[in-house]
């Protein structure tokens, strides 16, 4: 900052410090609601797998409906049997997905979907 001001050198700048983590804090998803067993069975359905929670390093838009009480939660498609055994992983220059996994994620959809717009609130 100070080094700023010296360059800047001009007494009617203000420099004012941007905090880095701008997201609110709220408390995580529950797992313990019908979304979530809708998106559990969905994953059983279509991948046969069972649903893990899992917290991210990364950074997303979810955080600020949390914030505001809304229950979110990421999910995306499911396999990478190409470039994830060659070390790429998400945001790399290798990001992609086959078209039989784009598939199988949109089944995947259908059943999440249609089983969260068919429960009682």
């Amino acid at each position: 900052m100070e080094m700023m001001r010296k360059v800047i050198d001009d007494p009617t700048v203000e420099i004012v410090p941007q905090t880095i983590n701008q997201r609110p804090g709220s408390a995580p998803s529950r797992i313990d609601n019908d979304s979530y067993h809708a998106l559990e069975a969905a994953y059983k359905k279509i991948y046969g797998t069972t649903t893990v929670p899992y917290m991210s390093t990364g950074a997303t838009d979810m955080a600020f409906l949390r914030a505001k009480g809304v229950q979110c939660y990421g999910i995306g498609a499911m396999f990478d049997l190409e470039d994830a055994p060659k070390g790429f992983g998400a945001h790399s220059d290798q990001e992609r997905i086959l078209v039989e996994a784009v598939y199988k994620h949109l089944q995947f959809y259908w059943e999440a979907v249609t089983s969260i717009a068919g429960t009682k609130k």
